[in-house]
């Protein structure tokens, strides 16, 4: 176990990185998700099940970070009565990432961890009671790519907290956990060429063949085969046979 957690860390710190979306698709980018809410047990209400609609947008393009603004809407089902309680919640945070990374187990694929957090308004409906409090957010999750038009699957875990002494008699503020699960998309329309893949970067060396009819500027740090641009798993152990998209 240790020698699995130190290679997690190793590739982590030494694989190349890459954007909050997937490779070659540092744009502005969307994402729709379901968010099963753990309540904060000061209410009287169970766990909730909500939406979360958020837009990101890479900062300075390259980067390892991203700022991004989320809406959450989440309904409760109240012990009391079996009525409904409400929750809307918009935040601005901001996303950092790690390089892509991939850990021995092979039913796992090449992610992306980021962490994040940020600041934002909570409108919370309980008992018929509507207020509006300032809140905060961390978290934590996992950005899975797939292989169609830069596409991944968003994994992220979040604590947030209100301050809030309106809902609940005697307390000031409540904290609410939550797990996010959905899709990202790039916002192909941003950018010139629509779905096709971002150019490859400029490099200053490259392959040219003598007879003028091939130039090849790309880089294989693991010397796989597979050109960074599209191996999803950039630190592969020399001698280990790869897929097409540079995984074992």
């Amino acid at each position: 176990m240790k020698l699995k957690t130190m290679a997690l860390l190793a590739g982590l710190s030494t694989a190349p990185a890459f954007a909050v979306t997937t490779a070659g698709y540092d744009i502005p980018y969307a994402g729709i998700s379901y968010g099963h809410e753990i309540s904060d047990s000061a209410r009287d209400s169970d766990s909730g099940r909500g939406l979360q609609i958020s837009v990101g947008i890479p900062l300075d393009y390259g980067t390892n970070n991203a700022l991004e603004v989320s809406l959450f809407d989440v309904s409760r089902k109240r012990d009391l009565d079996g009525g409904k309680d409400y929750q809307t919640a918009l935040f601005v945070d901001w996303v950092h990432h790690y390089a892509s990374t991939k850990v021995g187990i092979a039913a796992l694929p090449a992610f992306t961890p980021l962490i994040l957090g940020g600041v934002g308004l909570v409108n919370e409906d309980v008992d018929g009671e509507e207020e509006l409090h300032l809140g905060a957010s961390a978290g934590a999750g996992l950005l899975f790519p797939l292989p169609w038009y830069g596409l991944a699957l968003r994994t992220e875990a979040r604590a947030q907290l209100q301050v809030n002494d309106k809902s609940v008699s005697g307390e000031d503020w409540l904290l609410d956990y939550r797990i996010n699960v959905g899709l990202q998309v790039p916002l192909y329309f941003l950018r010139e060429g629509g779905f096709r893949n971002a150019a490859p970067a400029e490099c200053s060396v490259a392959v040219v063949d003598p007879s003028g009819r091939r130039q090849d500027c790309g880089v294989d740090s693991d010397g796989d085969g597979i050109k960074d641009g599209a191996d999803q798993c950039p630190a592969t152990p020399a001698g280990v046979a790869v897929k097409a998209n540079g995984c074992p």
